[in-house]
């Protein structure tokens, strides 16, 4: 029964991630433009908009990020206040799986529903043990990164029109994030991190859909409360777009032919992760009463610069190459779970600073008809 609602609570919350309802077809629509269907336009707005990047129905795909190093200061109680002083930790890359499924549930002209879920995981390749090692604390970070960490997600998007170009859009999303290997999630679920966006919008015509908004999220790492944009557009001459959900992305597209297209533009990642490995560990020095740490969680943030080409193989098989440089937002440790927002004084209980890096992803994809 306690994993029967665990998952209708999973099923029911979801994302500020995928909110767009795609469509990629050979059909050149641009000679019906300017024409209305017979007894006046649609009654409906659609979740559809002209040329956009194809929605992905199962992706599988692998992420791999160059050397960097995490250079590292513990905070409480006091320390020296130059990162690194606490130790670095050097890695030669870090790489993970990406797993996901977005599935339409009901398609119809007055609701359309989809369920999604993703797995990401972060595996990182260390240089050499801790430099430094000043605390104890920062051998748990370290023990942490080398088992590596992990995202599930379970997600939901509720598309509902209000007439031929007024809609409303919900996104919620629930996620499983921590230093866990795959018997151990269920010790995580008490961390369930939930998000979620409202977005009110106006589809003109078909090329155009735009609305405004509000979303909880986690994308930066530790829980905010955030205005929402959404706006995508394609040309008249349906070569050029615009796809943005800001701030957690936003693209200019290229499309060269109805198989082909390129995006370049940038997107918030990251999620907060319990660091359940570290807590149970205080006999051999982690996080523990000794220094009053009694829930570590990393809020991660990153800024992934990118370019993103993408092209049909066979049918509604497309592959996807993507390349960029990751800049780092946040990689601090808390204790517990609270609202820190924008101006909250707070301190962390470590800081630390990534050096910047490029990275590449490549997934294969099957995609919405």
């Amino acid at each position: 029964m306690r994993i029967r609602n665990i998952a209708f609570i999973f099923a029911f919350w979801a994302s500020v991630a995928t909110a767009q309802t795609d469509t990629t077809t050979e059909e050149d629509y641009s000679a019906y433009d300017e024409m209305v269907p017979e007894g006046g336009a649609s009654l409906w707005a659609s979740p559809k908009v002209f040329d956009l990047s194809p929605q992905k129905l199962i992706t599988i795909g692998y992420d791999v990020q160059g050397p960097y190093d995490i250079k590292m200061k513990w905070v409480t109680p006091g320390s020296d206040t130059t990162y690194g002083s606490s130790g670095t930790y050097g890695t030669k890359y870090s790489h993970g799986l990406r797993v996901g499924f977005n599935i339409p549930v009901i398609s119809k002209q007055r609701l359309t529903w989809t369920v999604a879920g993703n797995y990401l995981e972060s595996k990182y390749k260390p240089k050499n043990e801790i430099t430094l090692p000043v605390v104890r604390p920062v051998n748990a970070l370290e023990n942490s990164l080398n088992r590596g960490l992990r995202n599930l997600s379970l997600a939901t998007t509720v598309f509902v029109p209000f007439g031929p170009e007024k809609f409303l859009l919900f996104q919620g999303q629930a996620d499983v994030s921590g230093d866990y290997k795959f018997g151990e999630i269920g010790d995580y679920l008490n961390k369930t991190k939930v998000s979620g966006a409202l977005v009110y919008g106006v589809k003109p015509h078909d090329r155009l859909q735009w609305g405004l908004g509000l979303s909880r999220s986690y994308r930066v790492g530790e829980v905010n409360i955030l205005p929402v944009l959404l706006y995508n557009y394609t040309w008249p001459n349906r070569k050029y777009g615009a796809e943005v959900l800001f701030p957690a992305r936003a693209a200019i597209r290229r499309t060269f032919n109805s198989r082909t297209i390129a995006l370049f533009g940038y997107e918030l990642e990251g999620q907060s992760y319990a660091l359940n490995q570290a807590r149970f560990n205080e006999t051999t020095g982690y996080f523990g009463d000794n220094f009053n740490v009694r829930n570590p969680e990393l809020r991660r943030g990153e800024i992934r610069l990118r370019g993103t080409w993408e092209k049909s193989i066979s049918g509604f098989i497309w592959i996807s190459l993507q390349v960029g440089y990751r800049i780092n937002y946040a990689f601090n440790v808390d204790d517990g779970e609270f609202f820190r927002g924008f101006f909250g004084t707070q301190p962390f209980v470590m800081e630390n600073k990534l050096t910047n890096t490029p990275y590449a992803m490549f997934s294969i994809n099957l995609v919405s008809p």
